[in-house]
């Protein structure tokens, strides 16, 4: 089944649920109008088309973009290691001295695209999508926060008085995609350090920078290590490509997620 056809499969249900939901609904940026007036073609939000258009940027001879960037990634980790072998065969001469380098970040950016003020959010970081707090970390500190491309982060001191103290450490930068969606992590545990985490790929906002991912992260040590669940069904539904809303568990903590147009759907907790 290609990317996208599910989500073109099941727009007529969104469209239906959101007309019968309320009579006055109105997309965001749609033109508002009088709901006694008929609406002008021209004038409708053509969701199927758009999803369309927004998936064509994303497909690369029939294969996802995500697809594409996970080959990359493997091919960078194996220059890598043919560096590595080298460098150690003939160590390099080279000497990089600590007075060259200035670090770049992840820092927070000053927001002012105005340049005089005008529109200055002070400091600012990119998209987050997912924040979740470990439940197994009764002092609330441990917390971890995903971006639309920042990959998961994890904090030990969240809920520390001031907030300027608070640290942030990327956990999951040697994985194929960076792009987050959602985070779940199992309740039940008392163990920061067993915590089970499940973090779905790929950010389903369609806005023109977002990227879909390659499945669901998994990992049973609070986010030290990750494996990849790429498929379903004994690999017979892949989730190349797609991108992740929400997650949950069920109340016998059984992860069998199933593809839905632009989400992951777990079992929920009764």
């Amino acid at each position: 089944m290609k990317p996208g056809t599910s989500l073109r499969l099941i727009t007529p249900v969104v469209i239906a649920c959101v007309l019968l939901s309320s009579p006055v609904a109105q997309s965001q940026g749609a033109k508002q109008i009088n709901s006694q007036m008929p609406v002008p073609d021209y004038d409708r939000d053509h969701i199927r088309e758009r999803n369309e258009w927004f998936y064509r940027g994303r497909i690369v001879r029939g294969l996802p973009s995500a697809e594409l960037r996970k080959r990359a990634y493997q091919s960078k980790i194996g220059l890598r290691r043919q560096r590595a072998a080298q460098l150690a065969q003939s160590p390099s001469q080279n000497s990089f001295s600590t007075g060259s380098w200035i670090p770049l970040g992840p820092v927070p950016l000053a927001s002012d695209a105005s340049g005089n003020g005008t529109q200055d959010y002070r400091q600012v970081t990119g998209r987050a999508t997912a924040l979740v707090i470990d439940p197994a970390d009764t002092s609330g500190n441990t917390v971890f926060v995903a971006g639309a491309q920042a990959g998961i982060w994890k904090s030990t001191n969240a809920a520390a008085s001031n907030a300027n103290s608070v640290t942030w450490t990327p956990i999951s930068d040697d994985q194929a995609t960076l792009s987050i969606g959602a985070i779940a992590i199992q309740p039940g545990n008392t163990n920061p350090a067993n915590t089970l985490i499940l973090a779905a790929t790929g950010e389903a906002n369609n806005s023109a920078d977002s990227y879909f991912g390659l499945g669901i992260l998994h990992s049973t040590n609070g986010g030290s290590s990750w494996s990849l669940i790429s498929s379903a069904n004994n690999g017979a539904l892949s989730f190349s490509g797609l991108a992740g809303t929400r997650m949950a568990f069920s109340a016998t903590h059984r992860t069998r997620p199933t593809r839905s147009s632009q989400q992951w759907q777990l079992p929920r907790k009764e």
